[in-house]
């Protein structure tokens, strides 16, 4: 696979928690704020990546295979 030095589900756990600490009821704007501007700065970082990363083979059928798992998320809610 090449080299990988990072924990897919770590980063998913960091930013489970900064949406918990944003969304609790118990923090108000100036302590949540902080953390959502984080959360864009995370997002903007990430989608820059994306932009500069080749297209590949299986990628297209992927996305679409993902879209179509969040839309049913939504359909059953």
């Amino acid at each position: 696979m090449g080299y990988k030095d990072w924990d897919t589900n770590a980063i998913r756990h960091q930013i489970w928690a900064m949406r918990y600490a944003v969304t609790s009821p118990y923090n108000d704007g100036f302590t949540a704020w902080p953390v959502k501007q984080e959360l864009y700065e995370l997002k903007w970082l990430i989608e820059e990546s994306l932009n500069k990363c080749s297209m590949f083979s299986p990628e297209e059928e992927w996305l679409k295979e993902k879209e179509q798992e969040k839309i049913v998320e939504i359909l059953k809610r």
